[in-house]
């Protein structure tokens, strides 16, 4: 298997096998903290060979250095299904909703299947220096 896209963005979906993804991005920047951030999209597409058809364990995590946790791990299954060929995707479109973000820092998303860290992306949260904007 081979994942062929990992990204977090401003939003995703899988429509008839087709993954939308919209604002790829690798950082958030806020006004202060604590802070939240309410939609960021996780968007991932996956390649098998045919003799990987099946069901498959998957589990993310948003980690920093240490190992400590942003958000609670997401796990799930996937059920790959080949419709001819020596290969099929599998994509996969989810949502995390009012992340809260306490501090600023350097994580990363851990992509896993089957128990095997298959990909991740940085994610990077900083503090906006310059002071609000008023319209």
């Amino acid at each position: 298997m081979h994942v062929e896209i990992l990204a977090l963005c401003d939003f995703a979906q899988d429509v008839m096998g087709k993954l939308n993804v919209v604002g790829a991005f690798d950082a958030i920047t806020v006004h202060g903290f604590p802070s939240v951030h309410p939609l960021m999209c996780v968007a991932a597409r996956i390649r098998f060979q045919v003799y990987e058809l099946g069901t498959h364990d998957v589990r993310m995590d948003l980690v920093d250095n240490e190992g400590e946790r942003l958000a609670p791990s997401l796990e799930g299954s996937l059920n790959v299904n080949g419709i001819g060929g020596d290969s099929a995707c599998a994509n996969m479109a989810l949502n995390i909703v009012n992340l809260r973000l306490e501090h600023e820092g350097s994580w990363r998303l851990l992509f896993s299947i089957d128990g095997q860290e298959r990909a991740s992306v940085p994610l990077y949260i900083r503090k906006n220096s310059a002071p609000p904007r008023r319209e």
